[in-house]
């Protein structure tokens, strides 16, 4: 033992001796406050001497056989005890067993009745948890360290000690009525760095960590209710928390690696995503957990959590994504999973705090929508209907009919921005193929809501096209070449791209409305201004050029709807005003005049100053949202009278 090591030894002892001979000159606590069933004072004393100098009969006597608290004998809090358990672990970093037994002359046989003094104590005595939770740095930084795995400098010490360890750490956090007493604890816990990761980790164990399961079988130890006492655990931890420090944990929780890296530095997957590869268990979901009396679903037990991290915290990450469209693709046979995978399905592709979250259209993620859509979402959903159409609460609410049609509506929301656009297109044979074949299924398409499911899906395809500006022919979007110059005009080559220019398009490209341009200007009506935030105003610029892209499908594709509400209006066409609001599934086309646009006399002489005489004003809406900046887009354009007369090509 090195110098240091020596010094600090005969430190502890200086103590240990004042400390003995304070208590034996009856500096105690009065019998009356600390003893059992018939202690006196002095005998108290007498205990706590005993168990300070190492005494394995008393060590045992303190505990009952089933290792519980002892409670003929003494209050661990008040008479000591306590106190010189946690002295005694406190030196579990720097000195071996041994060393420490030597220093008092102790014949205790093993350190794990000192754990188990601890986890008595917090068991009878709830006031001592939070003396427990803020003292116990040094043996869980013994503990936590799964590499190593050294306690009291010993491989066999940390095996014995490990599930006794843990169940250590359950009884500190279990829940209390106190909910301000329940956040100290567990604040003062957490302040100990690894235990968080470690208890989390604990709950992937047998997936990932062979060497540890190995480990403790050879010791014919046992620890298959370890998996969900770790998230038991978790769900304890973030009870006894409130408001921003909840949410920060939740945060911490999700992100964390579910391997420690100096085991696994390959290994990047976060908590969220292996709790989701865990559903993938037949094993696991097929036996239920029994403790102490207490049936637990494992299923729910894991969607529980999930759902904490992901509706409160917002905790989605890539590898989320993949594995909870995994889960619902080739491992969700029960409609109930399906119901747990469609929601957290659609909670997954919002981004934000959960206040914002209620706000469903403000926050949809588009670079979430389309990671989703990618990795086969709408598939997904459309593979529920096929399976689960059928039955019986298919259709009631909260059901998994209202979950998918509230995915649907979020894709569609974000259908015009670049990312979701995209996605869409490289999907679109796939997703046709297998809309094509749930359409033909009339024990589907008879049912309701199946149909409306699959016309909402038939809506985001359709939403995903173009025609050209100037003949009219069908594209799909990767045939469209749009003007450089706006951008926003498109066309199906650059002869019609040509032709259009000289037609009329220079007039109004690139340029607002100005007298020389009045009746040709077609482009943003709102937001008035572009944002100061760069990246704002370029998700604002890709929606424009998106939008502009469909505006002539809409308009030819609802020509015989437009021509009978302006027929059942009686006024002349260039007096018509046709909205095509893209905010419901499917886009809803309403016309009216111009003059019942316009709450005054100024308004409409300003309009009439601006409109073309020679076309048909149309208004397309939509939503631009990113980051905190929320608006509406509205888009304006002009298109000749003729264009409704005659078909499309």
């Amino acid at each position: 033992m090195g110098a240091s090591s020596k010094k600090k030894g005969k430190q502890r002892k200086a103590a240990a001796r004042k400390a003995l001979s304070a208590e034996a000159s009856g500096g105690g606590v009065s019998s009356s406050s600390i003893s059992g069933v018939g202690v006196s004072s002095g005998g108290i004393n007498k205990i706590v001497a005993k168990v300070r100098s190492g005494d394995n009969k008393v060590m045992k006597k303190l505990l009952n056989a089933s290792g519980r608290a002892n409670l003929s004998l003494v209050s661990y809090e008040h008479s000591g005890i306590l106190s010189v358990v946690l002295e005694f672990l406190n030196r579990c970093e720097d000195e071996t067993y041994e060393e420490v037994m030597n220093s008092v002359g102790g014949d205790l046989k093993s350190p794990l009745l000192w754990i188990r003094v601890l986890v008595a104590a917090s068991h009878v005595e709830p006031s001592s948890k939070l003396q427990i939770a803020k003292n116990i740095g040094p043996l869980v930084r013994c503990m936590v360290n799964d590499t190593e795995r050294r306690f009291f400098k010993s491989n066999k010490h940390w095996k014995e000690a490990i599930l006794k360890f843990f169940n250590l750490v359950a009884n500190v956090i279990e829940l209390r009525e106190k909910q301000l007493e329940s956040m100290q604890i567990v604040e003062a816990l957490l302040q100990h760095e690894g235990l968080l990761r470690f208890i989390i980790q604990m709950g992937f164990w047998r997936e990932y960590r062979p060497d540890i399961v190995k480990l403790l079988k050879s010791e014919g130890m046992t620890f298959s209710g370890t998996v969900l006492d770790s998230r038991v655990l978790i769900d304890i931890l973030v009870s006894g928390m409130e408001g921003e420090s909840r949410i920060r944990l939740l945060e911490t929780i999700g992100t964390s690696p579910i391997v420690n890296k100096e085991y696994n530095s390959a290994c990047m997957t976060s908590c969220v995503a292996g709790l989701v590869c865990q559903l993938k268990d037949d094993t696991l979901l097929g036996t239920p957990y029994i403790k102490e009396g207490n049936f637990i679903d494992q299923r729910k037990s894991i969607f529980g959590v999930l759902q904490r991290l992901v509706i409160e915290a917002d905790c989605v990450d890539k590898g989320f994504i993949i594995e909870l469209i995994d889960l619902g693709t080739n491992y969700s046979s029960h409609h109930e999973t399906a119901i747990y995978v469609a929601l957290l399905s659609l909670e997954m592709i919002h981004q934000g705090a959960p206040e914002k979250k209620q706000l469903r259209g403000d926050i949809i993620s588009d670079t979430r929508s389309a990671f989703a859509i990618r990795e086969g979402l709408i598939e997904m959903c459309l593979a529920f209907i096929e399976c689960f159409s059928k039955h019986e609460s298919f259709g009631e609410d909260g059901g998994l009919y209202e979950h998918i049609k509230q995915v649907f509506r979020s894709i569609y929301l974000v259908l015009l921005h670049k990312k979701t656009a995209k996605a869409i297109t490289n999907k679109r044979n796939v997703i046709e193929g297998q809309l094509v074949c749930l359409e033909q299924n009339t024990h589907i398409t008879n049912k309701p809501k199946s149909k409306e499911l699959l016309d909402m899906v038939r809506s985001i395809l359709y939403l995903n096209g173009s025609y050209c500006c100037r003949c009219n022919t069908t594209m799909s979007k990767t045939e469209v070449k749009q003007c450089n110059g706006c951008h926003r005009m498109s066309y199906c080559s650059k002869a019609c791209q040509k032709e259009d220019w000289l037609n009329g398009h220079k007039l109004a490209c690139c340029k607002s409305h100005t007298d020389e341009t009045a009746g040709q200007f077609q482009g943003r009506v709102l937001p008035l201004i572009v944002p100061e935030d760069e990246r704002s105003a370029v998700k604002l610029k890709e929606l424009e050029t998106n939008l502009s892209m469909i505006q002539l499908k809409l308009f030819l594709d609802h020509t015989d709807m437009i021509l009978k509400q302006v027929k059942a209006l009686d006024i002349p066409l260039p007096d018509c005003f046709v909205h095509f609001d893209l905010l419901v599934i499917p886009p809803r086309v309403e016309v009216e005049s111009y003059t019942d646009l316009f709450d005054n006399p100024e308004q409409i002489s300003r309009f009439e100053e601006m409109r073309s005489k020679g076309n048909i004003t149309c208004t397309y809406f939509s939503y631009f949202y990113h980051g905190e900046l929320k608006n509406r887009v509205v888009m304006q354009r002009f298109f000749p009278h003729e264009w409704l007369m005659t078909k499309k090509s």
